[in-house]
């Protein structure tokens, strides 16, 4: 996968606590991380920026 940010190399890694285990991409170059709540955040967001209208 290709890093959004700097177009550097991303790996997964699996991330946990004592509840929660779950799986993001991290850039090797930036540090960048995405995981699946960042992406729909992300996609939720420009949604709602494409159908807003602006008005004059």
């Amino acid at each position: 996968m290709e890093c959004p940010k700097c177009k550097g190399t991303m790996a997964l890694e699996r991330f946990s606590d004592f509840f929660l285990v779950f799986y993001a991409w991290k850039c090797f170059n930036c540090g960048a991380m995405i995981d699946r709540t960042l992406s729909q955040n992300r996609r939720k967001s420009l949604a709602v920026r494409e159908s807003e209208t602006v008005v004059i």
